[in-house]
């Protein structure tokens, strides 16, 4: 059976790398899959969609990945996401908490109205969303 190669990374880390036979990518324009011998492909990743890996012929990895691109060339398909995870490691409790502290800081920002906070702010408004997109994904409200 025919592969290709796959990484799917954010800033700091890999999430997979490994041969895979099949990819379902979350472009902005919608899923497309590509198998081994596709054409080159860059997309930019849809907001809370879901990577779908198949490995040989039965197995299947998902990753909740959230902004970034993909690219596909020569057999290789690279996908890079500011925020993501693998979908059975969505832990709802600590998103839960984790989006109560960022909540809790944004309020607190935009109470200073301090405009050297503005990195800070958007930087905690973009944790926020991640964290909303995960619990959507499980089903739970934030």
């Amino acid at each position: 059976m025919a592969s290709m190669g796959c990484i799917v990374a954010l800033p700091d880390k890999a999430l997979f790398q490994g041969e895979i036979t099949y990819a379902n990518i979350p472009g902005t324009d919608g899923y497309f899959g590509v198998l081994p011998g596709h054409e080159l492909t860059v997309s930019l990743n849809r907001e809370g969609g879901v990577v779908t890996l198949t490995i040989g012929e039965n197995e299947k990895r998902e990753f909740l990945v959230m902004g970034g691109a993909t690219s596909v060339l020569d057999d290789k398909v690279t996908v890079l996401a500011r925020f993501g995870t693998a979908v059975e490691d969505i832990d709802a409790e600590a998103v839960r908490a984790e989006a109560a502290e960022c909540k809790s800081a944004i309020a607190e920002l935009e109470q200073k109205n301090d405009p050297q906070d503005q990195a800070t702010l958007m930087t905690h408004q973009k944790k926020l969303a991640w964290c909303e997109a995960q619990l959507a994904h499980v089903g739970q409200a934030a």
